[in-house]
């Protein structure tokens, strides 16, 4: 049976949607998620260099996988479109 846990991209962006409206205003939600995209795609391609072993953290199973690295990057970027949407309407 597969496991109904968020994957860890979801658990991190819960964690980002709990965090924005702190922020105080949608520029600064636009500038906040537009830093953390260069950042996920600074992880990203550190992680393919090293062919993953930038951020293994020991022998255990669940490490990280491209696919999270992807899967995070892309909801980053739907979220930062819907805030682009807006501003622009």
């Amino acid at each position: 049976m597969e496991s109904q846990l968020p994957s860890r991209s979801g658990r991190y962006m819960a964690r980002v949607q709990t965090h924005l409206p702190a922020l105080a205003s949608d520029a600064a939600r636009r500038d906040f998620i537009a830093r953390e995209i260069g950042k996920w795609e600074e992880r990203y391609t550190r992680f393919i260099a090293t062919e993953g072993e930038s951020h293994r953290r020991g022998d255990d199973a669940g490490q990280p996988t491209a696919f999270d690295f992807v899967e995070t990057i892309t909801a980053l970027g739907a979220l930062q479109a819907r805030y682009a949407r807006k501003a622009a309407a």
